[in-house]
């Protein structure tokens, strides 16, 4: 029988549309991966000045704290007006320490401007500075200025005051205590942190002028003219930007050929980083994308209208072989069609993983913890005003599933410092007995809770290890064991061996069966938690335990067989063989709280301090007079101190902390306005303990 003819169909028609089709999807998908790719770039720019601003800020914020605290020296001896120059310059010098870089120098001044003594020098240049404005803000009343950039007189450098008014007797003008900042430290800063070679950073002030200015690593000759005190929209972006309004909040501007971001300094109104990029720098990676696809594409489409050549011809020439090449045509749609199949897996397999990571990393990121922080500040303030029992139930309800939000990311940050970062173990010698006290004290509440009893057996041993590296280990392994042992017993005790200490964490739970022994130091997996239950964690516990092990260069070891319980065993090296009677304990610090305590009191234990409520201020004299303590007064809605309160503060330094509306005078370095920074509380206490 002859085949059947029939007359080809439109092969090169169906291939322009295809090819047509083809080429629209590819040019949508390189516009859309272009915008997602200048999108996560701009994100990185927000994330770097975001913690440029946040240096900036805590650089001033320990100027700040240096200012007050030599003011309240200075103002208390009243003799600094007779010092001579090289009893001035050794006391400056003695204050200019490494630990604050920032500072260029130390200089105070007398009452009509005349430098006095300085930092840098025994003997300054006669220099008077009665035309500046911060001097004449405070001789006019101000007890703090501000003032840069300007050419220092003393370096003939760009240079940045913070300033404090002295006085004498009653309130009288004595003169002026200057810091001048380096500008080049927060350079240095910018350029160890820059995202990009080409990115460009500056810290400006209110008017827009350049305080510090990171410039960009290309070539010399691209390099923009200006600096110091020159308005950041003519240097920046090649003064892309100059016809633009100074931005007052947080903002990203895209241009024509750069992307200029501005993050205001934390605290400090009048400051600001702003940066611009190349957009060129932004979606290089993009380009080169991009020109491989187009490659490929051409390839692909080349080889498409060779086969849709062939094919014609085919058709044309054998037409009596209809059947086999239809046969052959459905041959090639299926091994299309697997391919494409494969192809779609494996791209949907690898946006998971990068949406994924992206995920992690912004919620691990500065705008995840500070919201945190805010929150446990907020409650706090809620916990204060419930008044009935369901609104205390119910504030009690979010306490926990905030602390359980913030046990999570911590476990999160941690298990990916561990994986990502060069963590180096910082090894001393630490007592067995010392640890297990600092674990009872930690985990014993925890324990109780649950209805489990925890037993510990220290042994006179010493170990070379980290100290805060081995106790979070033991503590995720003893509050793994509190989990599963609920109305149970948890034993933690410490065994020699050859040249080693073994300490074993056993419980008598349920046990781990043995297919699942290896599996549970995988990240995210948990036994009889299929529902993922909140509450029990994130099973990040024991995959953290098992990379801080490796980290220590520690054995750790599991016994378990189901319903008989699970022993974890940690094996390090001992540093001798004779045993050691442990160190006496440090003294610890005592805090005497006057007024409503909030949730301070908790916050100040944790840190380590012990704590002391006084009903009154009497009480408080009381407490302190009969030995060591540091006072921390909490004013309510009164927002005033009498009498008998100052007295006390004279008598005894310590910190006040006033709500934010309050039209309270301001009483030194440690008198705080809520919301309270947590590491600028702390600092405060160490400094007075």
């Amino acid at each position: 029988m002859r085949p059947t003819a029939f007359a080809p169909p439109p092969v090169l028609t169906l291939g322009a549309i295809a090819a047509f089709l083809i080429a629209a999807t590819l040019v949508l998908d390189l516009v859309d991966s272009r915008r997602t790719e200048l999108d996560y770039a701009i994100r990185q720019i927000e994330q770097h000045d975001r913690m440029l601003a946040e240096h900036v800020a805590r650089s001033f914020d320990s100027i700040e704290v240096l200012l007050d605290e030599m003011r309240l020296t200075l103002q208390d001896n009243g003799r600094w007006q007779h010092w001579s120059s090289a009893a001035g310059h050794q006391y400056l010098k003695e204050r200019l320490t490494r630990s604050l870089p920032q500072i260029r120098h130390l200089i105070i001044f007398d009452a009509g401007g005349n430098q006095r003594h300085t930092s840098f020098a025994e003997a300054p240049p006669p220099i008077n500075v009665a035309d500046r404005p911060y001097f004449r803000q405070l001789a006019d009343g101000a007890e703090r200025a501000r003032y840069g950039p300007y050419i220092g007189r003393n370096s003939n450098r760009p240079t940045y005051a913070v300033a404090r008014r002295l006085t004498q007797g009653r309130d009288r003008f004595a003169g002026a205590l200057m810091i001048a900042i380096e500008p080049e430290y927060f350079e240095q800063f910018c350029h160890t942190t820059r995202p990009y070679e080409e990115f460009e950073a500056a810290i400006v002030n209110g008017e827009g002028r350049i305080i510090a200015f990171c410039r960009s690593l290309a070539s010399a000759a691209n390099r923009p003219a200006g600096g110091a005190g020159t308005d950041f929209r003519q240097v920046l972006a090649g003064g892309e930007f100059s016809g633009r309004a100074i931005p007052g909040k947080r903002s990203v501007v895209t241009g024509d050929g750069f992307v200029l971001a501005s993050e205001p300094v934390p605290g400090y109104a009048d400051l600001r980083v702003v940066s611009s990029t190349p957009k060129d720098i932004l979606v290089q990676g993009w380009r080169k994308h991009a020109l491989r696809t187009l490659g490929l594409s051409l390839l692909g489409l080349a080889a498409l209208l060779g086969a849709a050549l062939l094919i014609r011809r085919q058709f044309r020439q054998l037409s009596a072989l209809a059947g086999e090449l239809r046969k052959s045509h459905e041959t090639l749609e299926a091994r299309v069609h697997e391919a494409t199949h494969e192809l779609q897996i494996r791209r949907a397999e690898a946006e998971r993983l990068a949406e994924s990571k992206s995920r992690f990393f912004a919620a691990a990121s500065h705008d995840l913890r500070q919201p945190l922080h805010a929150l446990q500040l907020f409650l706090g303030d809620l916990a204060r005003l419930a008044e009935t029992p369901e609104q205390k139930v119910l504030v009690q309800r979010i306490d926990t599933a905030t602390r359980a939000m913030t046990s999570q990311l911590r476990s999160l940050l941690d298990i990916s410092r561990l994986d990502m970062a060069n963590i180096v173990p910082e090894r001393v010698a630490l007592e067995i007995a010392a640890l297990f006290e600092q674990l009872a004290t930690t985990y014993q509440p925890s324990a109780e809770t649950a209805g489990v009893r925890l037993l510990f057996r220290p042994r006179a041993a010493t170990v070379d290890t980290d100290p805060a590296l081995l106790a979070r280990l033991l503590g995720n392994l003893i509050d793994n064991a509190i989990k599963f042992s609920p109305g149970g017993r948890v034993l933690v005790c410490a065994r020699w061996r050859a040249n080693a200490v073994r300490i074993e964490v056993r419980d008598n739970g349920r046990g781990i069966p043995r297919d699942q022994q290896q599996a549970i130091y995988d990240e995210f997996y948990q036994i009889g938690n299929s529902a993922r239950d909140p509450g029990a964690g994130l099973g990040l516990g024991l995959a953290i335990a098992h990379r801080i092990a490796r980290l220590l260069g520690a054995n750790l070891s599991l016994r378990s067989d189901t319903g008989a319980g699970t022993s974890f065993a940690v094996t390090l090296p001992s540093r001798s063989g004779t045993r050691q009677a442990p160190a006496a304990p440090p003294a610890e610090p005592r805090l005497v709280l006057i007024g409503e305590p909030g949730d301070f009191a908790a916050r100040a234990r944790r840190w380590g301090y012990g704590i002391a409520i006084a009903d009154t201020v009497a009480a408080a004299w009381r407490l302190l007079d009969g030995g060591q303590g540091i006072p921390v007064i909490v004013c309510g809605a009164a927002c005033r101190l009498p009498a008998d309160a100052l007295a006390l503060l004279r008598q005894h330094p310590g910190v006040v902390i006033s709500p934010a509306d309050c039209d309270m005078p301001d009483l030194g370095a440690y008198h705080l306005r809520e919301p309270v920074k947590p590491a600028r509380l702390r600092a405060l206490l160490r400094s007075l303990h």
